[in-house]
């Protein structure tokens, strides 16, 4: 099993990552990384969240769901 913190990590790291990928316009490494981030996500849905962890975990699903969102409407505006 991975650690909590491990899969946080791994969430921002290709959060940051997509958003360098996006600015150059490399949509093929866009579409693979949030595929991994994806993977990041539903890994940290099966871990039980610690005390006061709820807010964390809710702010951290919406930023992803609205990065998507942004990814898409850029994708759409090339």
């Amino acid at each position: 099993m991975v650690a909590k913190e491990t899969l946080i990590g791994g969430v921002l790291a290709a959060t940051d990552k997509l958003v360098w990928q996006a600015g150059r316009g490399d949509w093929k490494s866009v579409d693979k990384t949030i595929e991994q981030r994806r993977m990041f996500m539903d890994a940290l849905k099966n871990e039980a969240p610690k005390e006061g962890e709820h807010d964390f975990m809710k702010a951290l699903r919406s930023a992803v769901a609205e990065s998507e969102a942004a990814i898409d409407t850029m994708r759409k505006a090339r």
